[in-house]
């Protein structure tokens, strides 16, 4: 590990067997990462599991400390590279406009870790300077993926944009409208060709609209906010386990493994009593 410039910049290269575990803890701040070697199945406290393979890349927003255990897949090499921002150091060093963008990303997306940004991770491990030119060395080269990947959080803020404005004043008001009926009728909600009717468009541009305007088609942004609205409810005091999936539209049966993947605790945790 490297503390300079504001930036912690981890670099890991080792040797795994298959089925070996070991745990981390990602303190919160802004992230940028990318396993270069290596597969790796990852069960994080807050975000749930996800498999890594060579060239996955991460980028996210942790407003508090997530716990993970890592499992590798395979004999062989790991390698990443990841560099945290601190969060009160966020805006100093990212500016304003990158800090604000970034902290709407709390958990990992993919394609905003350009191949150059890989690229530059190897020549950061490749490293053989030793001493202050070392350090000097990595902290230029974090600085430099850093930088590629606030330009493709900018870019995909502009394209989002012009997506948006392909569309008309009356279907984005129509787009607002489907969310509204679907959040109101999460446990049973209509079609994507009944709910078109209803908003007055058609599903398949109901559905292409509605993609580009809330980041997710219309079935997963159903899932995501019954799952959400679940955990409000636990949190809040409800104890019953089987209520609250019944009123967010799930089977009991099937509730807690959703639970489960999505927030990588399960439903009476949640809640903090057995229902």
């Amino acid at each position: 590990m490297i503390r300079s410039a504001g930036l912690n910049i981890f670099l890991e290269t080792s040797l795994v067997r298959k089925d070996s575990i070991w745990d981390s803890v990602t303190a919160p701040g802004y992230w940028f990462g990318t396993l270069l070697e290596g597969n790796i199945a990852v069960h994080q406290s807050q975000l749930g599991e996800r498999t890594w393979t060579s060239g996955g890349t991460a980028v996210f927003s942790a407003h508090e400390e997530i716990h993970t255990r890592h499992t590798s897949l395979h004999d062989g090499s790991v390698s990443a590279v990841f560099m945290q921002v601190e969060t009160p150091l966020a805006e100093p060093i990212l500016g304003a406009e990158a800090s604000s963008l970034l902290s709407r990303s709390r958990l990992h997306r993919e394609g905003l870790f350009p191949d150059l940004a890989r690229t530059i991770a190897w020549q950061m491990l490749g490293c053989r300077m030793s001493g202050a030119a070392r350090r000097l060395f990595i902290t230029g080269k974090a600085m430099e993926i850093v930088a590629h990947v606030i330009n493709s959080t900018i870019e995909e803020k502009k394209a989002g944009a012009e997506k948006h404005g392909a569309w008309s004043p009356r279907e984005l008001e129509c787009f607002h409208e489907a969310r509204s009926i679907l959040l109101a009728e999460l446990a049973d909600p209509p079609s994507v060709t009944e709910l078109a009717r209803r908003v007055g468009t058609n599903a398949k541009k109901l559905g292409a609209g509605f993609n580009a305007l809330f980041g997710q088609p219309v079935y997963a942004f159903v899932k995501t906010s019954r799952l959400d609205a679940a955990r409000q409810m636990l949190e809040a005091g409800e104890t019953s386990v089987t209520n609250v999936a019944r009123y967010v539209g799930y089977q009991p049966q099937h509730f807690a493994t959703e639970f489960r993947r999505r927030f990588g605790i399960s439903p009476t945790q949640a809640t903090g009593k057995r229902s």
